[in-house]
């Protein structure tokens, strides 16, 4: 999911036997990175960005211990730590999202899909320089996406072909030789089985589109298609799903916020210049997506479709706050915790744990000065517990 095509992280996934424990250093090596950025309006408030306790500080003022926890599928996890739910900023939090919203899609697309509905799928872009700056097309990309809805043209047509619902979600990146390329994928339900006509509605859609305003575009930036009912589409939802709700995480042919903190969390760059581009293009998406939503899910759709949709239907810190525990197989004290964050030893705590257990962990916390006075107790519940 993240961008493995740099030299670096091929050799990372060379050299390592578990996919998993490499991508959860990684994911908390480039979180690591993340907190060190302040937006403007966080440095003039005096104020610490959420990001710089997430998976830090205990959740809560409870003196509750962190636990290390097992989930149902074998992965482990801490437990009792605070999330901050930035889907643009976190990697971490971003990925527990961007999953949550692929079920929830998914789950919309096959409820419509069983009723013999059509549902249509679009990008949209403007044309933009290398020169512009983010704000600035993002802005007229939203502005004129809110704004081409309410015309007539767009009104009448969406009654005549039954439009029913929409999806929107919009994906942001990065290149060198173009600047900034924000743009909307956009999925329309139909009430009705009409994929001929959607198909019409679509391509008159994206022609207008493209002159509306300024937006100046190309009719062959844009893109359309009709997702059908046959089962053989299966993988095409999947696509859908993944392109709708992964784009700030997967690998594009442009850089994402998420690609830049890895290449910055590996070292993959050139030079001293190269990494402070890096993470310029990494602050300016944090410092223009605060308070914007990625999906935006049509009211219409969220009622018709409430019950097959509720178990995924959730906010962005409900989300990253929900765990799905298993089984308790270590507790850390407070104390212990601080010094384990303090040097950052989460991820090697849990790679050590699911190596050989108990002993693992303590071997390599034994290692460190800091913890040469450390001690396991066994609790009233019969679990290990670090003090």
């Amino acid at each position: 999911m993240l961008d493995n095509d740099t030299v670096l992280v091929r050799q990372e996934l060379k050299q390592s036997s578990e996919k998993v424990e490499m991508y959860k250093t990684l994911l908390h090596s480039m979180r690591n990175v993340a907190k060190k950025n302040y937006t403007v309006k966080e440095t003039k408030e005096h104020r610490r960005p959420r990001i710089q306790y997430c998976g830090y500080k205990p959740h809560g003022n409870d003196n509750n211990p962190i636990k290390l926890c097992s989930s149902e599928k074998g992965n482990l996890f801490f437990s009792g730590l605070a999330n901050c739910g930035g889907y643009w900023r976190c990697p971490v939090c971003a990925l527990k999202i961007a999953n949550n919203k692929q079920e929830l899609l998914s789950a919309l697309i096959t409820s419509h899909q069983k009723e013999g509905k059509t549902i249509g799928f679009l990008t949209l872009t403007v044309r933009h320089s290398a020169k512009d700056p983010l704000i600035k097309t993002l802005d007229k990309l939203l502005s004129n996406f809110k704004a081409f809805q309410n015309t007539r043209w767009y009104q009448d047509n969406k009654k005549e072909i039954e439009l029913f619902g929409m999806v929107k979600t919009l994906e942001i990146t990065y290149s060198f030789l173009n600047g900034w390329h924000p743009h909307l994928h956009v999925l329309f339900f139909y009430d009705n089985s009409k994929g001929a006509s959607s198909i019409e509605f679509q391509k008159r859609f994206i022609s207008r589109w493209s002159k509306f305003r300024d937006n100046n575009g190309l009719v062959s930036a844009q893109n359309q298609k009709i997702l059908t009912t046959d089962i053989s589409d299966y993988l095409a939802k999947y696509d859908i799903t993944h392109e709708m709700t992964k784009g700030n995480i997967k690998g594009s042919k442009g850089l994402t916020p998420f690609t830049c903190l890895a290449k910055i969390a590996l070292g993959d760059y050139e030079d001293y210049q190269q990494k402070r581009l890096l993470y310029w293009v990494y602050a300016t998406y944090v410092e223009y997506t605060q308070g914007r939503h990625y999906v935006n899910i049509s009211r219409s759709l969220l009622k018709k479709y409430a019950e097959q949709i509720e178990e995924f239907n959730k906010t962005d810190q409900e989300i990253v706050d929900e765990t799905n525990i298993d089984e308790i197989l270590l507790k850390i004290s407070l104390p212990v915790w601080r010094k384990i964050a303090l040097n950052d030893l989460q991820p090697l705590v849990l790679n050590k744990y699911k190596e050989n257990g108990l002993n693992s962990v303590y071997n390599l916390l034994t290692y460190f000065n800091d913890f040469k006075d450390l001690q396991i107790e066994i609790d009233k519940h019969n679990i290990p517990l670090l003090i």
